[in-house]
């Protein structure tokens, strides 16, 4: 099937591996692949690296933008962080015309104002090529953690654990890139780290970082470790001691909505099970040393009985309106892209259903005009003829979302 001729939801929806970043306000979604359920069909395919989807969080509507410069060649698994106005994208699986070539360790750039490619080189010790690993900014640099790849050929400072079954090994390579001098640096750090894993989720707030979960071998971890990025020091495992833990996952994500706290959505469980669960995280106060942290404080965070289907390998990304003039959000949410589900009594790894819709959690009232016009468009039967009374900005608002949700 060619997803070219898939409508615009399923197209955007239906995706696993995939990068999705905030930018500005704004969501980027890109790359991953797609399973075909349909005997007849090939079983897998990657979507083009040619394009890019941005989300406008004010007015809900979609925007396809076509890429220029040195395409990456179709992958996924690879991790994207976004500086200033470039979105890096590092490692995955790539995608031959006809074959998997394996784990990679390019690093591409991508300019969002030119939307043009371009394949860099850095200088000094390249990481291992791997995917499902998590990357993150901090003083103007580029940072990765863990992942799933080939046995280091060389001597490495990091540890891994082995395969059987593939011959690849599971990681916990911690290694930065500098813009500024394009050098791969390899950060020295003191305490407890995470073991090797990948599938893992992990997010910063101010100038920690959080690792949540992961997969080393046939467990699926439940625990959480804080990086702080200015000392460089590993707190070791903050869910050791608490009295309340999520149960273990990988494939899930982690996602902070404000400074002082964090959500954990979905995943997939150490028994096989894709997993529907929300757990809030409140973040002790940053002055309080790494070493020192106290037990994490989780609570669970009830949805609707009718919220969605659970899902597994999403991305979670926190959006809002831009203040005028600033980088701050208003109307904060929590947007789950893509992702893979399964019937509830399927205890196996059957992953080959997407999920079809984007899910958004809101974590405070809706605006009187956010509602208003979701209102104007679940009830367009009987007030379409109305909109025309409106301003001409609402009325064109109104019109592009009705063309998306209504193709």
């Amino acid at each position: 099937m060619n997803s070219n001729l898939l409508p615009l939801h399923q197209k955007i929806n239906q995706r696993v591996g995939h990068i999705a970043v905030s930018y500005k306000g704004k969501l980027l979604v890109w790359g991953g692949y797609m399973e075909f359920s349909d005997p007849s069909e090939s079983e897998t395919h990657h979507h083009a690296t040619d394009e890019l989807f941005v989300y406008e969080t004010h007015s809900e509507i979609w925007e396809r933008k076509l890429l220029k410069g040195d395409i990456p060649p179709r992958s996924s698994g690879g991790c994207g962080v976004v500086l200033g106005d470039t979105l890096y994208i590092f490692g995955g699986v790539v995608r031959a015309e006809f074959e998997f070539d394996g784990n990679t360790n390019d690093l591409y750039a991508l300019n969002l104002i030119t939307m043009t490619w371009s394949l860099l080189k850095p200088k000094g010790t390249p990481p291992i090529p791997c995917e499902k690993l998590v990357g993150w900014e901090h003083g103007g640099k580029l940072y990765f953690f863990g992942g799933f790849g080939p046995i280091p050929d060389r001597h490495v400072f990091f540890q891994y654990v082995i395969d059987d079954e593939t011959g690849s090994a599971w990681n916990n390579q911690f290694f930065g890139y500098n813009p500024q001098t394009n050098n791969w640096e390899w950060p020295y750090v003191n305490g407890e780290p995470p073991s090797p894993r990948a599938a893992h989720a992990g997010d910063k707030c101010g100038h920690r970082i959080f690792i949540s979960g992961g997969r080393l071998k046939t467990v699926r971890k439940n625990d959480l470790y804080v990086l702080d990025m200015d000392t460089m020091v590993w707190s070791g495992n903050i869910n050791e001691s608490a009295e309340y833990v999520p149960p273990g996952r990988s494939w899930h994500s982690f996602t902070f909505i404000s400074s002082h706290r964090a959500v954990l959505y979905g995943g997939f469980s150490t028994y096989n099970n894709v997993l529907n669960d929300c757990w809030i995280l409140d973040i002790p106060s940053s002055d309080i040393p790494v070493l020192k942290l106290p037990p994490a404080l989780w609570r669970e965070f009830k949805l609707p009985y009718d919220f969605g289907e659970p899902r597994c390998a999403h991305a979670a990304c926190i959006v809002g309106v831009l203040f005028e003039g600033s980088c701050d959000l208003k109307e904060p949410r929590m947007v789950v892209i893509g992702g893979l589900t399964q019937p509830f009594y399927e205890t196996a790894m059957k992953l080959k259903d997407h999920t079809n819709v984007m899910l958004t959690i809101h974590f405070r009232p809706l605006t009187l005009l956010r509602l208003s016009l979701n209102a104007a468009l679940k009830y367009h039967k009987k007030n379409r003829s109305l909109w025309e009374t409106l301003p001409h900005s609402l009325q064109a608002l109104l019109t592009r979302r009705f063309s998306q949700i209504y193709p």
